[in-house]
């Protein structure tokens, strides 16, 4: 991959990030794969939640080549999904690479550099969830060395938790 990598986002780039997840979901479905059908027509309960995520700094773009290819939003705590945790974790949602950039190894990357980018700021514990029905993303997250640490249920889907020492 060329110049990889992630900047924060701009306020008026979350319709960029509603299309890149709409163009995900609508992959997961051709696949046979209902996960993130919220993302296809949002309603606003979701879209609020991508604009509290813009308000408070979270969400990067990703980069190749300085033309953006994908997003993702990285936390510090994430008691929605996670519950109150009083240690030292970095947490992802909403990654997110093109559709066509499959099979680049673009997605490992920019796992590795999130995953560089939280050690830098002292955290050593890298965690995000995956549908539990979505056997091979969760396959994907195991073999780039994450485990399986228990399940939760939000807003009506069921999620596999992960984590990985840093």
């Amino acid at each position: 991959m060329k110049n990889l990598g992630f900047r924060k986002a701009k306020p008026g780039e979350i319709g960029t990030v509603l299309a890149l997840l709409r163009e995900a979901a609508l992959w997961l479905r051709e696949k046979g794969i209902d996960h993130w059908r919220e993302w296809i027509d949002p309603p606003e309960i979701f879209v609020k939640w991508i604009r509290e995520g813009f308000d408070r700094g979270q969400f990067y773009m990703i980069q190749e080549e300085g033309h953006t290819i994908g997003c993702v939003r990285m936390q510090w705590r994430d008691p929605l999904f996670w519950g109150e945790r009083e240690d030292n974790a970095g947490y992802i949602h909403s990654f997110t690479i093109e559709r066509s950039l499959a099979g680049r190894g673009i997605g490992a990357e920019v796992l590795s550099l999130i995953e560089a980018y939280f050690r830098k700021h002292g955290k050593t514990v890298f965690r995000l969830d995956c549908g539990t029905e979505v056997k091979g993303l969760r396959a994907y997250y195991e073999r780039f060395g994450f485990k399986p640490v228990g399940e939760v249920t939000v807003k009506g889907e069921r999620l596999t938790l992960y984590e990985k020492p840093i």
